[in-house]
């Protein structure tokens, strides 16, 4: 059962070109300056394939042979770009007709199909950014005017079997199924022995509703001179030239193809060894502890969190483009990590596609470069460490022993948001100040260091995963900036966390800087180590000034104080534990 156009079209008539075979005759019939200027012309195009009309016929010929088609079944386009919006201005009566797409999907489809005037019916793509076959089948259900996907798609790389496409036109004959196949000559899913399976089935009458595109713009490296074509039976194809504009292919892109289908072997064992090359670079990435989804295409997406951005303007800066495919273009501010990672599927992912051999090297060197230059900075009691039945206990105790009352839920953690008491004996000494009480700070925090030590070892719990430490550390160097003393980390915690961290800064450590919420420590960090950015991961308001201070993006981790607080105070990004840094970072 044939798909009909939008109404207009069938009105229409498509428009009649000079007919071929006419570069030898003398021109007089369609205003073409057959003087020309051919001393401007690309090498190799004869003048009057310049300055004529260009003629399609043996382009088509040669294509109907390569992929076992008639010529009849075969439009020339402007690129896929073209092809996708032909089809949506053909088909889509304007306000009247649903239009089924994945989501995400190359950009160019929903744009072309919302200005044609399409009501888009959109189906999310999976978890593993997979197309929701069930999903998509229960919108074909509703009978939509088109349905239009890439496969393998850009930029998940992911693909729908001909099987799959093939039964959807037997299933739902009332829908046009169209299907860009730009990046099928890089695909491994299709059967050695049925490379052309869905544009073969495209001559059949069976699939009257089945439309393919393809592109010489990938494969065959013609990006710039613009090229692709259509395959489906005669009668879509002959409401399609009603719509198409005439002559949208040039001749250089006709010559240039026509050269390059006679050496197609060519072609396509350099889109294996494309593929090749972007497997190796895969498992280099992968060695380097990044997370990919590969796809079935000459490109994949790279995950970098929060840094998708930074990233990508840090390789430019150095002479190599990559695309960020994230919805939010740069880290937002103010944001907690669940309504980050949740809104986007293609958050802090960025497509990077296979270059050569020394291309793809000098992309590995460069996120070598930047990784080593951007630290990851800790925090530690609240942070790192659960410190609530040590150092939270030591200053109710000391509270309790010099006022004989018990502090109130909370009210320690409440002194904490007011910011500047990030030293827990400061907070125990104002603490006792509010009721009434002086003591001297020397003589109480001797008394608090005894008291910790004696419920420290016996009471305090990681919060940290020891997995995290090691993923984190394959890529970036690993700092603590804690507000301890040396005495109160070293006989707790350095056995356990000197190994994983290039150093730990204790509050004695530097006598001349100034504790948080100054950003002291944070600075000299980044100075003595030329770290050029990185993350500060902290749990007080005193910690997200100094990180916001010092430069560095401040992450909040929600154990003492709320999302909302850690927000006011600076945080750009607010977690519930440490460990959540592996989704904001993609570790």
């Amino acid at each position: 059962m044939p798909v009909f156009p939008k109404q207009i079209v069938q009105k229409l008539s498509p428009y009649k070109g000079p007919s071929a075979g006419r570069l030898d005759y003398i021109r007089l019939d369609f205003g073409e300056n057959t003087c020309g200027f051919p001393e401007t012309y690309p090498h190799g195009l004869a003048p009057q394939k310049v300055s004529a009309y260009p003629e399609y016929e043996e382009l088509l010929a040669s294509l109907a042979v390569l992929y076992g088609v008639e010529s009849g079944n075969i439009l020339l386009t402007n690129g896929s770009d073209e092809a996708i919006s032909l089809v949506a201005n053909t088909f889509i009566e304007p306000g009247q007709d649903k239009a089924v797409v994945s989501k995400p999907c190359f950009q160019m489809v929903p744009h072309a199909l919302l200005l044609a005037g399409a009501e888009l019916v959109e189906v999310p793509v999976l978890a593993d950014l997979s197309f929701d076959l069930a999903g998509i089948e229960k919108a074909l259900s509703m009978k939509p005017k088109l349905a239009m996907f890439a496969t393998p798609e850009n930029p998940t790389g992911a693909t729908i079997g001909s099987e799959v496409i093939l039964e959807w036109c037997r299933r739902f004959p009332d829908t046009l199924i169209a299907v860009d196949e730009a990046y099928v000559e890089f695909s491994r899913v299709e059967p050695a022995a049925q490379p052309h399976a869905l544009l073969k089935a495209t001559t059949l009458d069976q699939y009257s509703n089945l439309l393919v595109m393809r592109t010489f713009s990938k494969a065959w490296a013609m990006a710039g001179l613009r090229l692709g074509f259509i395959v489906s039976n005669p009668t879509n194809l002959e409401w399609l030239q009603r719509v198409r504009l005439p002559y949208s292919v040039n001749s250089a892109a006709v010559a240039t193809a026509l050269k390059l289908v006679g050496e197609s072997s060519k072609v396509l064992a350099g889109a294996e060894t494309s593929v090749e090359r972007k497997e190796r670079l895969e498992s280099e990435l992968v060695v380097r502890g990044y997370k990919l989804v590969r796809g079935q295409s000459n490109s994949f997406l790279l995950s970098l969190g929060i840094n998708a951005q930074s990233v990508t303007d840090f390789l430019k800066e150095r002479g190599l483009l990559v695309r960020n495919r994230s919805a939010s273009v740069a880290p937002p501010g103010s944001i907690e990590k669940d309504q980050l990672t949740q809104a986007d599927p293609l958050w802090g992912m960025v497509r990077v596609s296979t270059g050569s051999e020394d291309e793809n090297q000098r992309l590995l060197e460069l996120l070598d470069e930047f990784n080593s230059g951007y630290a990851l900075l800790f925090d530690l009691d609240g942070t790192l460490v659960d410190t609530s039945t040590s150092f939270d206990a030591t200053v109710d105790e000391l509270v309790f022993r010099y006022s004989g009352g018990r502090l109130a839920p909370d009210e320690l953690n409440c002194l904490r948001a007011e910011g500047g008491f990030n030293d827990d004996w400061v907070a125990a000494q104002e603490l006792l100040r509010r009721r009434g009480i002086e003591v001297d700070f020397g003589k109480l925090s001797d008394e608090a260091f005894e008291l910790y030590l004696s419920m420290a070892a016996a009471n305090e719990t990681a919060f940290f995963d020891e997995g995290l430490l090691q993923k984190a550390a394959l890529k970036h160097p690993l700092f603590i900036v804690t507000g301890r003393t040396r005495r109160e980390y070293e006989p707790v915690w350095a056995s356990r966390l000197d190994a994983s961290f290039k150093r730990v800064y204790c509050l004695d450590d530097l006598p001349d800087a100034r504790p948080k919420p100054e950003p002291d420590f944070l600075l000299r960090a980044r100075s003595d180590y030329r770290i050029r950015d990185g993350i500060y991961v902290g749990n007080s308001v005193d910690d997200m000034q100094a990180a916001r201070q010092a430069g560095f993006y401040a992450i909040g981790v929600c154990t003492n104080l709320s999302a909302a607080t850690l927000r006011e105070s600076g945080a750009d990004i607010t977690v519930q534990n440490v460990n959540e840094i592996i989704e904001v970072l993609s570790l």
